[in-house]
Order: C-alpha cells, then sequence, then structure tokens
C-alpha cells in the first residue's frame, strides 16, 4: 500500500537529516532497483508458469486439424536498415509459428545496407510463402507498409515491425478465435518487451475493448490483426498521420464494425532498443503530435465532436466532447443532515456538499433534490434552502435505492446524478467532465474519481474479482497512475460507485432504476451490472474529482446476505462474460491492484 504523498515528504526528509543528500539518493536507487528486480521476478515466475510445452504444441497441431476455418493471415513487415539480427530473429519468429496458413510479406524501404537485400533474397527462396518487394525509393514506414499490403492475398493482415518478434502461438490464437467467432474483424492481443539479449520484461495484460480508454491512448497496439476487406476499404494507412499510422488505422477500423475481440495472452515481443518506441516516450516524439491529429480527425466524422487536450504523459491524450444544448442536470442527494468531526471542527455533511456544488461548479443549469426521511434538522434545511433545490420526503426505513427512485421520480432532468451527501466538489468542471460521456447514447453509467479526505483513491472503478465488487487501487494515493496509466485516463468498467454518478434520466429508468432489494450496499454494482448487459458501456472520468468521507452517513461493513444475494442474480451473467472484461485473467485476483501475484 502506498504512502500518502506528505508522509512520504516528511519521510524524505528526515532521511536527508539523517543521513545527508549521498546516503538518501542511494537509498532511493536501492529501493527503485528492489522494485524492478521485484516486478522482473514476478514475470519471470509468470513466464515459467504460462510457457507452451511439447505436448501443448501438439495438442495444437490436433485442434488445427479439426478446424472449418483455416484463415489466411498475411503479415506485414516494413524493413528499413535494421540490424541483422533483429531481422532474422522477426522472419524466424513467423517460420517457427504453429499455425501454418500464412503469408510473410515483407517490403525494403530501399535500405542503404547491404545485408538486407541478401537476407531477404535467402529467405524468399528459402520459403514460397515469403513474398519481397525491394522499393527504389526511400519513403517511410507508411509508404514500405503500403507496399507490402499490395502484395497480401490473406484474409486477415498482420502488422509485425521489422525487430520485434511473434510469440510461436500467435497466428494459432487468432485462427482458433476466428474458429469461435468468424464474425471478428478486429483481433488484438496483450504483449511484453523483450531487450536486445531476448530478455522478456514490462507484460502489458490489457482489458476487453474499452473505447474511452482506447481514446485515451493506442492501448491495443501489438499484436493487431485485422479483417483485410476493410483495411482495404478504408484506404490502408495515411501518410499524414506518419509515427501514429497503426493509431489512425484503428480509429477508423472501430467505425466500421463492433466485432471486436481480445486474446488475453501475450503474442507479441516489442523489442527495446533506441530508436524503438518501445524504449520510451523520447524515441519518436513526433509520434504524439501525430497520434493527437488521428483523435482530432476521429473527432471530425464523429456524432459527438470536440476536442484533444494535452497531458503531461506523452501518448496520453484527454478527448473532451462537445455538451450538446445545456440540459437540466437533476442532482439527487439522499440525506439525514448527518455531522462529523473533523480536525477544523464539527462538518454537516449535507451542508459541505451543496455548498461545494454551488460555489465551484462553473456548469449551472441543474437542480438539487434532497430526499428527507423527515430526519435533516431544521436548521439544515433553513441553510440549505436555495431556487435550485426542492425537498422530497420519503417516510419508510432508510432504503437507499429506495430514496434514489424517490428523487428521480421528481426529477425534471434530462441527465441524473446520485450523489452521496458525504461528498465534496474538488474540480470546478466535474458535471461537464461526467456530462461528455453521459450525453453519448451507447455510454450508460459514468462514475467520478472519488478520494479520501488523507488524498488517497477511495474510487476509482469497481472490479468485480471472482463475483466480488473492490475498489481499483483502493488507498493509494491520489496520483499514482494505476496500471497503463488507467487511474489518470477516462477508462471502461464494469461498475461504478452510486456516491457520485451520472446517467441519462430515460436510461435508469429504462433500467427499472436501483434495485430496492439492495437497500444498502450493492445497488450500485447491480444497476450497473443491469446497464452493461443492456448494452451500455459504464465509464470512470478521472478530470472530475470529489472527497469522499466514506460511509460517515451510514453504518459501515455488510449485512447478512447481501454479497450471496448479488453473486446468485449476476452469477451467470459474469460467467457469460468470462469474468470481469476490463481486468486482464492473467492478473491477480487477491486485490483489485492490477499485480501479477
Amino acid at each position: 500500500m502506498k504512502l500518502p504523498l506528505s508522509n512520504k515528504i516528511h519521510k524524505l526528509k528526515r532521511l536527508w537529516q539523517e543521513r545527508g543528500v549521498r546516503r538518501l539518493f542511494h537509498l532511493l536507487f536501492r529501493h527503485l532497483t528492489s522494485q524492478q528486480r521485484n516486478r522482473i521476478a514476478s514475470y519471470k515466475q509468470w513466464i515459467d508458469k504460462n510457457s507452451l510445452t511439447k505436448q501443448d504444441i501438439n495438442n495444437a497441431h490436433k485442434q488445427i486439424d479439426k478446424w472449418h476455418l483455416r484463415p489466411k493471415f498475411s503479415v506485414i513487415i516494413p524493413v528499413y536498415n535494421v540490424d541483422v539480427k533483429f531481422l532474422e530473429k522477426v522472419i524466424k519468429s513467423v517460420l517457427n509459428q504453429i499455425y501454418p496458413n500464412w503469408e510473410l510479406c515483407i517490403a525494403d524501404d530501399a535500405s542503404s545496407r547491404p545485408h538486407i537485400s541478401s537476407i531477404l533474397t535467402h529467405y524468399s527462396k528459402l520459403e514460397p510463402r515469403i513474398k519481397v518487394v525491394f522499393r527504389t525509393e526511400n519513403g517511410n514506414i507508411l509508404s514500405a507498409s503500403d507496399s507490402a499490403l499490395e502484395l497480401a492475398t490473406g484474409d486477415y493482415i498482420v502488422l509485425l515491425d521489422h525487430d520485434d518478434e511473434l510469440a510461436i502461438n500467435a497466428l494459432f490464437e487468432n485462427a482458433k478465435l476466428i474458429n469461435q467467432h468468424p464474425e471478428a474483424d478486429f483481433i488484438y492481443s496483450d504483449e511484453d518487451k523483450i531487450d536486445t539479449k531476448g530478455n522478456r520484461f514490462a507484460p502489458c495484460f490489457k482489458p476487453d475493448w474499452s473505447p474511452e480508454y482506447f481514446y485515451s491512448c493506442m492501448y491495443t497496439c501489438h499484436l493487431g490483426v485485422y479483417r483485410t476487406s476493410i483495411i482495404r476499404e478504408i484506404g490502408g494507412f495515411r501518410s499524414e498521420y506518419d509515427g501514429s499510422q497503426d493509431y489512425d488505422l484503428v480509429l477508423r477500423v472501430v467505425e466500421k464494425t463492433k466485432n471486436i475481440y481480445h486474446i488475453p495472452k501475450i503474442l507479441y515481443h516489442w523489442r527495446t532498443i533506441p530508436s524503438s518506441a518501445a524504449s520510451g516516450s523520447q524515441a519518436k516524439p513526433w509520434a504524439y503530435t501525430a497520434g493527437r491529429k488521428a483523435l482530432e480527425a476521429m473527432l471530425e466524422r464523429s456524432l459527438y465532436p470536440g476536442r484533444v487536450e494535452e497531458t503531461p504523459n506523452p501518448g496520453i491524450y484527454r478527448v473532451r466532447r462537445d455538451i450538446v444544448g445545456e440540459p437540466l442536470i437533476s442532482i439527487i442527494i439522499p440525506s439525514a443532515g448527518k455531522k462529523i468531526d473533523i480536525p477544523e471542527g464539527s462538518l454537516c455533511l449535507l451542508e459541505n456538499c451543496i455548498r461545494s456544488i454551488e460555489q465551484l461548479s462553473t456548469y449551472g443549469n441543474f437542480e438539487i433534490i434532497v430526499v428527507d426521511g423527515y430526519d435533516i434538522p431544521e436548521s439544515t434545511l433553513q441553510k440549505i434552502a436555495t431556487p435550485k433545490l426542492q425537498i422530497v420526503r420519503c417516510a419508510e426505513p432508510f432504503n437507499f435505492s429506495m430514496r434514489i427512485n424517490t428523487g428521480a421520480a421528481k426529477a425534471k432532468g434530462q441527465f441524473l446524478l446520485l450523489l452521496n451527501d458525504d461528498t465534496q466538489v474538488m474540480t470546478p468542471d466535474w458535471l461537464e467532465s461526467m456530462l461528455e460521456l453521459a450525453q453519448q447514447t451507447e455510454i450508460g453509467a459514468v462514475g467520478a474519481k472519488l478520494l479520501l479526505p488523507d488524498n488517497k483513491i477511495q474510487h476509482v472503478g469497481v472490479i468485480l474479482l471472482e463475483g466480488d465488487p473492490c475498489h481499483a487501487f483502493y488507498g493509494f494515493d491520489s496520483e499514482h497512475p494505476g496500471y497503463y496509466c488507467s487511474n489518470i485516463v477516462t477508462r471502461n468498467y464494469l461498475a461504478v460507485t452510486a456516491a457520485c454518478l451520472m446517467i441519462r434520466q430515460e436510461v435508469f429508468h429504462q433500467l427499472g432504476g436501483l434495485d430496492e432489494a439492495f437497500p444498502v450496499n450493492y445497488n450500485d454494482v447491480d444497476f450497473c451490472l443491469k446497464a452493461h448487459q443492456a448494452g451500455y458501456r459504464n465509464v470512470v472520468t478521472p478530470y472530475a474529482q470529489l472527497i469522499h468521507y466514506e460511509s460517515a452517513s451510514r453504518q459501515k461493513g455488510l449485512r447478512p446476505g447481501e454479497w450471496s444475494q448479488l453473486n446468485n442474480k449476476w452469477n451467470h451473467y459474469l460467467k457469460t462474460l468470462g469474468g470481469d472484461p476490463y481486468y486482464n485473467r492473467n492478473l491477480s485476483h487477491k486485490a483489485p491492484n492490477f499485480d501479477l501475484f
């Protein structure tokens, strides 16, 4: 568990005072290298556990013999002045594939190194499935890729860089998926990095298709497999996006199909050399400008246009959608008007919550509906009274779902915002940040980033681990980037917390509101699962941030039977999904922190 930033600073200051600058830097270096060694050791364990055996390969060949479909893969490699050993390794990684129905289409972009021509000629004579074209003029990776594409006759296009490697089962796993899902148009897999000595590290275990995450970063990356007819239909690569040509390609592919599949296996090894993007953001800085241009072009084609904003992290983008009109947002707050003690004194949660909404919010078209169980003190009611606020009374014993539904029945807004009274707005454009997502017809529930009073993470999304709802990275520092930046970008999750949840009113009622059989806990998870089952995707935006005095307004803990009730209702659906689609099955189920073990 991570220490809060203030604690870290205090600890570093103490170490500096006790041991001096040199000793402090020595300790920091040891700590960082120790962490890196632990990560490498964990992944080596994972590789040992998941490596293919001879029996696995024999079984794969037997499976191939029984398949009805034998899709042909055209593996595309643009080549330019790559080292001999890496060129031979990438070619051999294709030659060694378990699955045999492939062709290797190589385009040399007028390399100046003499060994390139001889090696490519040698392998093309050795193996009839290898096709080579030698360009007479040097263009760029796009020109070479297009030349290689012209050679392709396969059902699917497979993109492979000239210094990387395919796992031996890469094409087999894709062909296997296509036999299970013949409609598949775009398939991506997990990947790792490989150094010049062949050591594998930095695995990237990805979620299933997550559009909002993809608009934040090109997370699908390698291995990408695309139906050839779609690549031809969209015109292949485009020269104006050199450096992020694959990002632009996929942005256009996913506009043509919903048949997108993810194989949660490491099928691609991305080489880290100084000239490769795998070595870091400094290798190809122009690529991030091209990535932004690709997103801007996507927005111009979209039903929800907008703009792309820079972030401090290269390759990470914030897509802002223009809000259609100025719709009314109904903020529904169940409350008992309770007070808590904080270092500064006594704090009335409801007064604090409403004060933060009214004083900070830059979006002004909202109404506030406070659902009162006849227990909010009169003095509090007088303090919160404004023209935008109405009180709705509910005489029934406390049932969060019932009170939200009661408030929703009185709401006039096109959008509903379910909000706990123990929250406090931190970011002025929180409503806009959620609204620009909630307005999109394919999106259901939109959640926010909630922080505990000590600035630790309370909520950045709910993950279901074997049916058990867990908050991702609970208790970590607020600035913790998360697994591959998942905590600092807009991202899809299976569920979000109703402590701050926005949804279109029509969708809320379509789903039947909150299930009142869940009076205290899991009503939000149940509601989000209903939305997902109905075909909507749920989203968390880290750009809407609130403090959450978690459970300060009600008793902590589960009531008897609540978990089994949720599990009995949704166990079958979660099994059909194969588990939480946004949490890779290779990651540990001990805690929702995206660790290997």
